[in-house]
């Protein structure tokens, strides 16, 4: 069994990742961090992505606790370098913007850049990508999203401002591990 878990869906971080350092694992993919780590304890999967800290927003979730609590063997690390995009179902100006759905950690992450937008109203996610099918779902025409520029293009979203990421050198480390 080659089945790697990772936050889903498509085109988050954790899947950009998974193509780039280990693409020959077949994923599959969960909506939050509890059901990766119960399907790797449980067997369901044989191995699993996780994002463990960011270089500008400190640690992602309880992720790093985690591992070493569940006895979990850390099989390899890698760093992404993260670039964070906002985007719109429909076509508009960050002054238009009135809602941002996107993952807790980017919005952390681009906080500098939005600094002078107080209207904004940000929604935290369980991942980029799922905010992508939020905002989506949600059919709002001043709502926007924060998440990879693969994501964007794979949704067919609009970009309405690239590189918001506060730090340029900004990256996630992600661990593969295994029971």
């Amino acid at each position: 069994m080659n089945k790697l878990g990772l936050l889903g869906p498509k085109n988050t971080f954790h899947d950009i990742a998974r193509k780039k350092f280990i693409p020959h694992f077949e994923a599959t993919f969960f909506e939050t961090f509890d059901e990766v780590f119960q399907a790797l304890q449980n067997g369901v999967i044989s191995k699993a992505l996780v994002a463990t800290s960011n270089s500008s927003s400190g640690l992602v979730s309880n992720n790093e606790q985690r591992i070493s609590k569940s006895g979990f063997k850390v099989l390899d690390k890698f760093e992404l370098p993260i670039s964070l995009f906002l985007a719109s179902k429909y076509p508009n100006t960050l002054a238009s913007i009135k809602k941002i759905y996107s993952h807790p950690m980017a919005i952390k992450e681009t906080q500098r850049y939005f600094s002078k937008y107080s209207n904004i109203k940000f929604i935290a996610t369980s991942s980029t990508s799922g905010a992508i099918d939020e905002a989506k779902n949600n059919n709002e025409e001043s709502a926007a999203v924060i998440a990879s520029k693969e994501a964007i293009e794979n949704n067919k979203l609009l970009i309405i401002s690239e590189h918001i990421e506060d730090d340029p050198n900004n990256s996630t480390t992600f661990q593969l591990i295994e029971k």
